[in-house]
């Protein structure tokens, strides 16, 4: 308890802290942009209608099946 309690008080815990959220809010916000700009392109490639002409290449990293 009294651990905690110091910790809040610390002003460089405090700091990271802030850190820390401001961070995860980033990231946050990164992930949802880039399944929205996804949808927005699986959507475009549907209306298009040349979907059924992609090549969709499932190789491993290391280019291996």
């Amino acid at each position: 308890m009294l651990s905690k309690w110091v910790k809040r008080l610390s002003p460089l815990h405090r700091a990271k802290d802030k850190e820390l959220t401001r961070a995860t809010s980033r990231v946050a916000l990164s992930i949802h942009r880039y399944k929205d700009v996804s949808q927005d392109i699986q959507q475009e490639i549907r209306n298009n209608g040349f979907a059924e002409f992609l090549i969709y290449d499932r190789e491993g990293e290391d280019g291996h099946n």
